[in-house]
């Protein structure tokens, strides 16, 4: 087995991110927009690859702020692969993305999640995620 490597993916990534409609979901990789958002600097996937597939990634948008204390991460999806669950994998990956993120002046990152999810509960709280209220509600509007 190859060592896991852990690191942001770029435009040269492309066939990497190809796979990994197969490999996690269907409808997930459209390519054209695929390579829009790798080459975009404000957007991230942050993977961890094993045996030249990727087996878990998180991915979002830097969001620029208003005020000069350094911009947010949004991370709008963290997964791994179900025969790479409970091995660490998703916590380095988060670790990554924070490491990344002091490198590079972001002050902050979130992501949301439900209550429910347990498992993504207890993965971002040992990573030192915290959750900001009891009654966080998401709205979605549709366009």
């Amino acid at each position: 087995m190859d060592r896991r490597i852990y690191r942001k993916l770029g435009i040269s990534d492309l066939d990497l991110v190809r796979q990994m409609e197969g490999d996690f979901r269907s409808d997930f990789i459209c390519e054209e927009n695929a390579r829009l958002f790798l080459a975009n600097p404000m957007c991230l996937i942050f993977a961890c690859i094993e045996n030249n597939r990727v087996i878990g990634f998180a991915y979002g948008y830097e969001l620029n702020r208003l005020n000069n204390i350094g911009n947010m991460l949004y991370i709008h999806e963290v997964s791994v692969l179900p025969e790479f669950q409970r091995q660490g994998v998703g916590k380095e990956i988060l670790c990554g993305v924070k490491s990344l993120c002091k490198l590079t002046g972001v002050c902050r990152l979130f992501l949301v999640t439900e209550k429910s999810n347990r498992a993504a509960c207890a993965l971002y709280e040992s990573v030192g995620g915290e959750s900001a209220h009891d009654d966080d509600i998401t709205y979605f509007f549709n366009l």
